[in-house]
């Protein structure tokens, strides 16, 4: 850990905002897609951007910051534009404890609801875990456990301990699966809700990373990364009835990114860090070419339907056992 900023003054006011738990809002959603990627999913599925009702949950049903409905998001379209009714259905299609799970291996410890609706980050957790579950994606899927004590003196300089980085961690999901969900977190930042950070503040250095709204705009998040470092920011009050009046002012992009860009820039700008600034993803043909295609379209293209799911329809399912045969 290289810099931890909990509150404006600890002596007078000895609350921790990073260890704070808040709704996460969309800065959870890399972890519904990414669980998507483990099983199998295309990212160039497309998904109807439908407003749909869960009558078993109590006729719930999700709605897009913008109140836009129609067409088709791609998987890869609707992470970068950070589309609700997507990114529920998705996850109802994977399965809600399967995103539990993989929660848990990130390093995720507080209890989350397990509901529909946790797929917009409804569940309250901390910027320690939230950025500990994106240092995993960063880091090809191996999850470590953050350390910021380098070593323990006594009075006279006698180190006594030290502790070095983790070296050993525990895998959350395939390296290839992780290095697809960087380069979709990177199209965050070029075109999609995060592209702020190249318009607004002229960030040119490579960056993964995803903004976070929650509701009534109480809690507005950014994480992100480059090759070599991870950080996250939060902004909202110590009482969750103070907010922010409009989407303006209150989404992520607006209240956390420009801490996340001024600390990153500053960063850049330092003599022993300015590496960071420079290093590049280093991201395959191959997954490149798996995410060659459109975020949008008004109409739903027709898809190659793979061998395999063609086997499971039971009009194929005599002819491929005859060539099998």
């Amino acid at each position: 850990i290289k810099a931890w900023v909990g509150g404006i003054n600890h002596e007078h006011y000895k609350y921790d905002h990073v260890l704070a738990r808040r709704q996460a809002g969309s800065v959870f959603k890399p972890l519904v897609y990414l669980e998507a990627l483990e099983q199998q999913i295309d990212p160039c599925e497309y998904y109807p951007n439908d407003s749909v009702v869960y009558q078993e949950y109590e006729d719930w049903t999700p709605r897009n910051a913008d109140r836009s409905y129609g067409g088709f998001y791609t998987m890869k379209g609707a992470l970068t534009h950070s589309v609700n009714t997507v990114s529920v259905e998705l996850m109802m299609q994977v399965g809600i404890d399967s995103v539990l799970d993989l929660c848990q291996k990130a390093g995720i410890r507080s209890p989350l609801p397990a509901v529909p609706s946790l797929a917009l980050g409804t569940g309250d957790v901390s910027l320690y875990e939230m950025v500990g579950a994106y240092q995993a994606i960063a880091n090809k899927g191996v999850a470590l456990e953050p350390r910021y004590l380098k070593r323990i003196e006594d009075r006279t300089g006698q180190v006594l301990a030290e502790f070095g980085p983790a070296t050993k961690g525990s895998s959350i999901c395939s390296p290839e699966n992780a290095e697809v969900m960087i380069e979709m977190l990177r199209g965050v930042v070029n075109r999609g809700t995060a592209a702020g950070l190249r318009s607004r503040y002229g960030m040119t250095a490579d960056i993964a990373g995803k903004t976070g709204t929650t509701q009534n705009y109480t809690d507005g998040w950014f994480i992100g990364f480059t090759p070599g470092l991870v950080a996250g920011a939060w902004v909202g009050g110590d009482l969750q009835n103070v907010r922010f009046r409009s989407i303006e002012y209150g989404q992520g992009a607006y209240a956390a990114m420009p801490i996340w860009a001024g600390f990153m820039k500053n960063t850049f700008k330092d003599e022993y860090w300015s590496m960071l600034g420079k290093d590049t993803f280093q991201i395959s043909t191959s997954t490149r070419e798996l995410l060659l295609c459109d975020d949008f379209t008004d109409k739903k293209p027709r898809q190659f339907r793979p061998i395999k799911k063609l086997k499971e329809k039971k009009i194929f399912k005599r002819l491929f056992r005859r060539k099998e045969k």
